[in-house]
């Protein structure tokens, strides 16, 4: 077939015929995969009432405000584009928010507001990474962390979360970015002010940029939180609103940092989403004023929960906030998640999305009481 001049082959595919371009996909496409979270709930397809522990979705509805903001704005008509950097009433409100709660300054100018974390994180790593470039990540790590920096033809070097000062010394000067989740998805493990600092030396001494993504900030069961913008200036703050809210459909988020970074996001904003969507951005301000304490002590218990259900039976650190655990389990991690579908219809994740190591599992107890004592009960059984 010939098309704009130039000679593409005709692909028979059984009894269907159709068009494809040669190497039509990018090579960096054979460097991304699809989510590992997709195949469970591919595998869980035909289960009519599955135990979900998998999913890292608040169970709580959205708070009746913010739905009624939305309707406002609706009925108002605020359905247009707004600025690609999002509305200047919640800018203003975010910028209260970052100096009352995180303890640090953040000028309107200097925030931009997107559709959710993860469209941030791209936005970031598209704004600064350059195949070879090297990127520091904390082990086990969010997925979309490595798997962008892979598209991207990035180095990766890894340390544990529970590092120590001797982890960071040494480690190569040619560092972009040092990235962090706190509260950690998957571990809930949430970093000691004494280890920000040092990452924030590190990045001094590199000339990298400290990235921390705080989207559980909210879930923080033993104050032991500080947002790392509040010890280091230079950091890029990533905070959203789909966790605290469960608003997770709704795509909302914000991040705050070095001005020429937040300038060439915001110019890549205009080529991709343009905006976030302008009624959750006018649900976004009288989100930033509710109190979600009961929300959070709800999932602190479930937390207690599954900690004194798991103790003495699998190897599991202390979460002390998002709303996850991540267990050693017996044998590969993937297989287990397999027994766990076809033997207990439960749903878990496998950690080998987060880390390289193969005998962990995410448990998410975002979740009622009585689905979180099936499963657990279902879990235990399995061992």
């Amino acid at each position: 077939m010939v098309r704009n001049g130039q000679m593409h082959e005709i692909v028979r595919d059984g009894p269907n015929m159709k068009s494809t371009d040669r190497h039509i996909l990018a090579a960096r496409m054979g460097r991304i995969d699809s989510s590992e979270i997709r195949r469970v709930f591919q595998l869980a397809g035909k289960l009519e009432n599955p135990i979900n522990l998998s999913i890292g979705q608040p169970h709580f509805p959205t708070p009746a405000p913010i739905i009624q903001a939305m309707e406002k704005a609706l009925r108002e008509n605020r359905t247009a584009y707004t600025e690609t950097q999002g509305i200047l009433p919640l800018r203003e409100r975010l910028s209260r928010k970052f100096h009352d709660q995180n303890g640090f300054t953040a000028h309107p100018e200097d925030i931009l507001v997107s559709s959710g974390v993860s469209c941030l994180i791209q936005l970031l790593l598209l704004a600064t990474i350059e195949p070879g470039d090297h990127v520091l990540l904390t082990d086990p790590c969010f997925l979309i962390y490595r798997s962008m920096l892979n598209f991207l033809g990035a180095r990766i070097t890894t340390i544990p979360e529970q590092f120590s000062l001797k982890d960071v010394e040494g480690l190569d000067g040619d560092l972009k970015l040092i990235i962090f989740c706190s509260p950690s998805n998957p571990s809930g493990h949430v970093m000691s002010a004494a280890q920000i600092r040092w990452l924030a030396d590190l990045a001094d001494q590199t000339g990298a940029v400290l990235v921390a993504d705080e989207i559980y900030e909210l879930f923080d069961y033993d104050g032991a939180f500080t947002s790392a913008g509040s010890i280091y200036p230079r950091t890029m703050t990533l905070m959203g609103f789909s966790k605290s809210y469960s608003m997770t459909g709704l795509r909302l988020a914000a991040a705050t940092g070095p001005k020429d970074l937040i300038t060439a996001m915001t110019t890549l904003q205009q080529y991709t989403v343009v905006c976030a969507p302008a009624p959750v951005q006018w649900a976004g301000i009288p989100a930033l004023d509710l109190n979600m304490s009961s929300e959070v002590a709800a999932y602190r218990k479930n937390r207690n929960y599954v900690l004194e259900r798991l103790r003495g039976r699998l190897n599991v650190g202390e979460p002390r906030g998002a709303f996850y655990v991540f267990p050693e389990i017996p044998g590969e991690d993937r297989a287990f998640v397999e027994r766990a579908i076809m033997e207990k219809e439960l749903l878990v994740v496998p950690g080998s999305v987060f880390t390289k190591k193969k005998n962990h599992i995410r448990v998410s107890y975002a979740t009622d009481p009585d689905t979180l004592e099936r499963g657990m009960d279902a879990l235990l059984d399995l061992l």
